[in-house]
């Protein structure tokens, strides 16, 4: 008797639908190393193990994402509740998983500086721990942040969640089920603001 067994998959879910307001214009689509700002951050997603790749973008920036033609990623989903948080992002990427996907990683689209050695060590983190309910990444320094991933069990709790504290909640709902990758880099600041983003184009390559 021959037993079928189906591969359980593992998604990202890059957030990319704020309004930038703190920067004053779109920060995704500023210039860094030659390409925008969340460009990069979806080409790391691409270059990682992670098993597809969603995109969650706001309405006024469909123009802006069809002009990066990116090859590769599954959807770009257009959140029209945008305003009302970054909940609503994520709910709105959950909903766009196909059914054999037993958990997602959240990666936010302001981040480019996040690499796809950081990714995979929390698929490897969630694979060696057997399948933790969340992995959340830990820099030097003992900072944690992002990508984070959220195994299925959990879903019903993203689907609670309202505002923008994206999954603050969740995580502080599931503290003591929470598993940590240990990344061996600095942690990627989030670009919200015209300093931040002079401050990563100064900065120096290691």
């Amino acid at each position: 008797m021959f037993i079928i067994t189906v591969k359980k998959e593992i998604w990202g879910i890059i957030l990319a639908a704020g309004f930038s307001r703190r920067m004053g214009r779109s920060k995704l689509a500023l210039p860094y190393q030659e390409k925008p700002i969340v460009r990069h951050v979806i080409d790391k997603a691409l270059r990682s193990n992670l098993d597809g790749v969603l995109v969650v973008i706001n309405p006024l920036e469909v123009e802006f994402f069809k002009t990066i033609q990116v090859t590769g990623v599954k959807s770009f989903i257009v959140n029209e509740e945008t305003h009302l948080g970054m909940a609503t992002s994520i709910k709105k990427g959950l909903r766009a998983l196909p059914q054999d996907v037993e958990a997602v990683v959240i990666l936010l689209g302001d981040q480019p500086k996040v690499t796809e050695t950081s990714i995979n060590q929390v698929l490897e983190t969630y694979l060696q721990a057997n399948q933790p309910l969340i992995v959340q990444s830990l820099y030097l320094n003992h900072e944690k942040g992002h990508p984070v991933l959220f195994k299925r069990d959990v879903f019903p709790s993203l689907f609670e969640m309202n505002g923008d504290t994206g999954g603050k909640s969740v995580i502080q709902q599931f503290r003591d089920e929470i598993v940590y990758a240990e990344i061996k880099e600095s942690n990627s600041k989030d670009i919200d603001t015209v300093e931040d983003y002079e401050r990563l184009m100064n900065e120096k390559e290691v």
